[in-house]
């Protein structure tokens, strides 16, 4: 999927990821949502979590107040939320995929700024 977001268009350089290992909502909707994407050109992506507990980014301090990545043509704006190289961003999904679908533990969380 990595590799797919980094050789992908610009307008799609993210991806939503949902674990069919978590119990749904009474809905039948999934209670959590990881989401990962790429900017391949600065070797940097983003992730996020979000279940009940809030919605979470990577620790730290971001070099830019604002980053846009794509979903299908769909903006998702990140604000003051710290990018994270490739690599790690590939064991952050590894992780989550391994972990059937809990939040990662190999990188520091943050509340998500808004």
């Amino acid at each position: 999927m990595i590799d797919a977001l980094i050789a992908g268009h610009p307008s799609h350089n993210m991806a939503r990821v949902f674990s069919l290992d978590r119990t749904p909502l009474s809905s039948g909707g999934p209670d959590h949502e990881f989401v990962v994407g790429i900017d391949p050109d600065a070797q940097v992506g983003i992730v996020g979590f979000a279940d009940g507990e809030g919605s979470f980014v990577p620790s730290g301090v971001a070099d830019k107040a604002e980053m846009t990545y794509m979903l299908l043509t769909y903006p998702r704006n990140f604000l003051e939320s710290p990018e994270i190289s490739i690599e790690l961003v590939r064991q952050v999904t590894k992780e989550f995929v391994l972990s059937g679908g809990l939040r990662p533990t190999c990188i520091e969380w943050q509340e998500e700024p808004y």
